[in-house]
């Protein structure tokens, strides 16, 4: 066998490939990977191999020389000269051979030249160039040289021998689907460049048809083409199971090559001609030859993602659907509570809906009063005298509240929000401390006023700290008749003008109401009480 990249296998995995043992540094050896590509899986050595399994008493030896990125003239040429990937020139395997399979051609035509082009120009670019590469194929150079070399093949085979000569398989799609494994080519090659590279290789393919038909004419020779064109149908390079390679940056070498698949497939077209060959050869030494193999069964498995998915077992319940037998245990039971039930300190066992934490009441009792179940309180029971017995599934942790018992005659109940001093409207003192400043809880229900009094007579020591910075407004008792009012703007002592207090003088200031009979204080009893001192003031290769 020998030939191109498209015969010795390129584009298979890369652990399929023939290695050579290299020296290395300091005497080290190496197995590197010949640059060939020769893979153990190629098209042909599975053709080969098919048929000897199903013929265990032929003896089957096969010389497999191909090259990646051979032309007609390197067959004939001994390659990388020198070093430890030499290669003799291939024509020398076909001296003697009894079958020979040749598959070259599409590097002489500048396949790979028309590749790099599709892949890194633009479509007008590509368009342009495309005539100056078809000239060659179409002007008879072509077809010419390659009935050349395969007339000197069958010269140079045994007398007899079939020569199997070989085309490429079509790799592009009529049209690119988007979304396909091979993202980076969908976006450099349009659907007209696919045409094109279609057009081409399908003259390639024709052109090697026609000089096997004359090579076979010219020498008499047992000639035949083995036609692979739609050995890759359905799984073109953009189908949804590639048999072809995509650009591949880690091994440019292997792009646009068949893959593992690709050879497979590329193997079952090949099998039934080349068994021909075999029979033809045994018919020559008068042996029967071997039945037709079948196909190999490994594109069938690989297909199998193409196919619809298989059917959930059915011996598995639908996990989304719960038996409905059982009841859902993530959604509890929203029976509500037993109204039969008199005792109230004894809850429902019956678990509230943990989703909505409402607390439980028994609409066992006459009060109609239930709390709101959007936002839990509380609960109270205005119907019973009893504060001892509260539900006790509230009060609600998340907004904890005092639980008041409406049923105390007390209805004062201090303001938990603004803690405000408590008062007493049930005493006659009109006297209240500013609500915006907290002062100390006065009770006026004593008869003793002995009371940090606000209003001290004395006007000389005024508390500059104490005024109510907020609302700066001497508290006046509109009681008296004095007629005096201090000036708003100076904040002065709260004077007191109920007292008697013949001791105390004020340069300036007179009060004319400590001698008027008609006032009367009816908030004290005591006029002389007050304590005036309380104040502190302080992130191609293109061979083939």
């Amino acid at each position: 066998m020998i030939g191109d990249s498209y015969t010795s296998g390129e584009g298979a995995s890369a652990g399929t490939y023939k290695t050579v043992q290299v020296t290395g540094a300091e005497g080290s050896v190496l197995n590197q990977i010949d640059p060939a590509h020769q893979s153990a899986t190629a098209p042909t050595l599975r053709a080969i191999d098919k048929i000897a399994q199903e013929n265990p008493n032929v003896t089957f030896d096969v010389t497999f020389v191909p090259v990646s990125g051979a032309t007609r003239g390197s067959l004939y040429e001994t390659v990388r000269p020198g070093t430890e990937f030499e290669h003799s020139p291939q024509i020398d395997a076909v001296n003697g051979a009894n079958i020979v399979i040749v598959g070259v051609g599409g590097n002489d035509a500048g396949f790979g030249n028309l590749a790099h082009t599709v892949v890194t120009s633009r479509e007008a670019t590509t368009e342009q160039a495309f005539p100056g590469m078809m000239a060659p194929l179409q002007d008879g150079t072509y077809l010419s040289q390659q009935a050349s070399v395969y007339q000197d093949i069958a010269s140079r085979a045994a007398p007899g021998a079939t020569i199997v000569t070989l085309g490429y398989p079509k790799v592009m799609p009529d049209a690119i689907q988007g979304g396909s494994p091979s993202p980076v080519s969908e976006l450099l090659i349009s659907n007209r460049e696919a045409q094109l590279v279609n057009e081409f290789g399908s003259t390639i393919n024709s052109l090697n048809e026609q000089a096997t038909q004359q090579a076979a004419q010219q020498t008499g020779a047992n000639v035949t083409y083995a036609d692979v064109s739609q050995a890759l149908s359905g799984h073109e390079l953009f189908s949804p199971q590639e048999g072809l390679n995509g650009l591949d940056f880690l091994n440019v070498q292997g792009s646009y090559h068949p893959n593992d698949l690709g050879q497979a497939l590329i193997a079952n077209t090949l099998t039934p001609t080349v068994n021909h060959a075999v029979i033809h050869e045994l018919g020559n030494q008068g042996l029967v030859g071997p039945p037709a193999p079948e196909p190999d069964p490994l594109p069938t498995v690989d297909t199998a993602p193409e196919n619809p998915p298989a059917p959930p077992d059915p011996v598995v319940p639908d996990p989304v659907v719960p038996d409905p037998v059982v009841p859902d245990p993530v959604v509890p039971d929203p029976v509500t509570p037993d109204p039969g039930t008199s005792d109230p300190v004894v809850p429902d066992p019956v678990v509230p809906d943990p989703a909505v934490p409402d607390p439980i009441t028994d609409p066992g009792f006459p009060d109609p009063v239930v709390p709101d179940p959007v936002v839990p309180e509380p609960i109270t029971d205005p119907g019973f005298p009893d504060p001892v017995v509260p539900d006790p599934v509230v009060p609600d942790p998340v907004v904890p509240g005092p639980v008041t018992d409406p049923g105390f005659p007390d209805p004062v109940v201090p303001d938990p929000v603004v803690p405000d001093p408590i008062t007493d409207p049930g005493f006659p003192d009109p006297v209240v401390p500013d609500p915006v400043v907290p002062d100390p809880i006065t009770d006026p229900g004593f008869p003793d006023p002995v009371v940090p009094d606000p209003g001290f007579p004395d006007p000389v020591v005024p508390d500059p700290v104490a005024p109510d910075p907020v609302v700066p407004d001497p508290i006046t008792d509109p009681g008296f008749p004095d007629p005096v009012v201090p000036d708003p703007v100076v904040v002065e002592p709260i004077t007191d003008p109920g007292f008697s207090d013949p001791g105390f003088t004020d340069p300036g200031f007179t009060d004319p109401g400590f001698s008027d009979p008609g006032f009367s204080d009816p908030g004290f009893s005591d006029s002389g009480s007050f304590d005036s001192g309380s104040f502190d003031s302080g992130s191609f290769d293109s061979g083939f």
